[in-house]
């Protein structure tokens, strides 16, 4: 398997490569130049698989055994895969009628970046060894991500990560479970910012500034990386087999988007053939819903939400899913990419407008709804939801804006644990879940620098990153 650039100019790039690489030098993101298929008679073959047997079936249909044997892909799947609190990784829980939700946070953030994160680190390592070469990562965080990068991180001598979060705008437990890890290779940043998208226009200036990457081996763990989203593939393929009551029956995906890097992995296993319905759940920052009632995207401010995680006003990822329904036509993305970076807008092809709304349903849920959702799951299940997965289920329940869920066989994505959203959990009036993952984090000293207003971000970032070059060198 090669890569591509959405923007269709960057071709034949290698696995290896595309772990390495956040912008591609005509800006866009890499996709697999092919979609594999899937046909529903090996769909029937995997319907029993655990879902690290999933995994292993899965990620050698897009990395190349030249570039890593099968079987040191197994064995670096079951290194990652061997960090969860729970045997199976994942968990379904059946809830009252006909709710199924989807554990995607037993991980060691408790969040569901861990499942990718893990596997990425380790396929980053791996080559990192084999090259005797050194590579820093930098994550712009809205919660979840900065923390699962750092975590799964810890102990790879080869690798630096630099992480940045809008500081005092997203909860506090993510805050600590960053701020709190002592390891000389970990490097956090606290931003005044009014949201992580600040530091995402930041941050990709540095990524198309080719050169210094080059130099410095600088790149990303941000859903940027083909790598995230690639083994993002398998839970929806997972989350497909465990509610299908029959291979070939329509499932429908419910998804707490942000970044819309989910999406797109979901986007990418519907085009392998697996029947997927995908329903892309926002809270106020509803970008989706306004481009299907509008063909425009538009570069908005982020609205801070009980759902700080999803608190993006533009998904980078959409990049790539504009690719997938324009037929892989780089020519267009580029067109409409260089039109959006200009004026801050953009029109979609009446074409490829059609192929959305064709493709995606959307909803989006205000803080009253998600507090709602909470508190009638509690009550019909006494089972706690952060809020972030509050806004897949307000959507089955029926209480969203835009989409409501038709009644298909569907399952919600819970992407983190309502222990790290104790401020959600208490306003919705129910008591406080607990981890023992996080329950002595407060005891932890904090270590983190401030980039305030008025200091130049990006040159104390580019020094930085060269200090950290030259130590790797010693």
């Amino acid at each position: 398997m090669r890569f591509v650039s959405t923007r269709g100019k960057t071709v034949d790039i290698t696995f290896e490569e595309a772990l390495f690489t956040a912008y591609t030098e005509d800006g866009g993101l890499l996709m697999p130049e092919t979609i594999p298929n899937i046909s529903l008679a090996i769909l029937q073959q995997w319907k029993g698989l655990s879902y690290v047997e999933l995994v292993k079936e899965i990620i050698p249909l897009f990395v190349s055994t030249t570039e890593i044997s099968l079987k040191e892909q197994q064995e670096l799947i079951d290194a990652a895969l061997s960090t969860f609190d729970i045997p199976d990784v994942l968990r379904i829980e059946r809830l009252t009628d006909d709710l199924n939700v989807l554990e995607m946070w037993h991980g060691k953030t408790l969040a569901f970046k861990d499942l990718a994160m893990s596997c990425t680190t380790q396929f980053v390592n791996y080559f990192l060894k084999k090259r005797g070469r050194h590579f820093t990562a930098v994550v712009v965080t809205s919660g979840d991500t900065g923390s699962s990068a750092m975590q799964n991180s810890i102990g790879l001598d080869n690798l630096d990560i630099i992480v940045m979060f809008a500081y005092q705008k997203i909860a506090k437990l993510q805050e600590l479970m960053m701020t709190t890890i002592q390891a000389d290779n970990m490097h956090v940043y606290a931003v005044d910012a009014a949201s992580s998208d600040d530091s995402d226009e930041l941050v990709e200036k540095i990524f198309t500034d080719h050169k210094f990457v080059t130099e410095h081996s600088v790149g990303t763990l941000n859903s940027q990386n083909w790598c995230r989203i690639m083994v993002q593939i398998v839970h929806h393929v997972y989350a497909y087999l465990q509610t299908a009551n029959e291979v070939g029956e329509h499932v429908d995906i419910i998804i707490p988007v942000g970044g819309f890097g989910n999406t797109t992995s979901c986007l990418i296993a519907k085009e392998m053939g697996i029947p997927l319905g995908i329903v892309c759940v926002s809270n106020k920052n509803d970008f989706l819903n306004q481009v299907l009632k509008t063909g425009v995207i538009n570069q908005a401010s982020a609205h801070l939400t009980l759902a700080p995680a999803m608190d993006i006003a533009f998904p980078i990822n959409f990049e790539r899913i504009l690719w997938l329904l324009s037929g892989n036509d780089g020519d267009v993305i580029s067109k409409i990419m260089k039109e959006f970076r200009t004026s801050g807008s953009a029109t979609l092809p009446a074409d490829l407008m059609g192929k959305v709304k064709s493709t995606l349903r959307s909803a989006s849920a205000s803080d009253d709804v998600i507090i709602n959702a909470i508190q009638r799951c509690w009550k019909e299940n006494e089972y706690h939801i952060c809020p972030h997965t509050a806004t897949a289920v307000a959507c089955f329940y029926g209480l969203t804006d835009g989409y409501k869920h038709s009644g298909n066989s569907a399952i919600c994505l819970a992407t983190a644990s309502a222990a790290k959203f104790s401020e959600a959990v208490t306003k919705a009036g129910l008591p406080l879940k607990r981890s023992p993952r996080i329950d002595d984090l407060n005891e932890n000293d904090a270590r983190y620098e401030r980039l305030r207003k008025g200091d130049d971000w990006q040159d104390i970032l580019y020094k930085k990153i060269c200090s950290i070059t030259a130590q790797s060198k010693r």
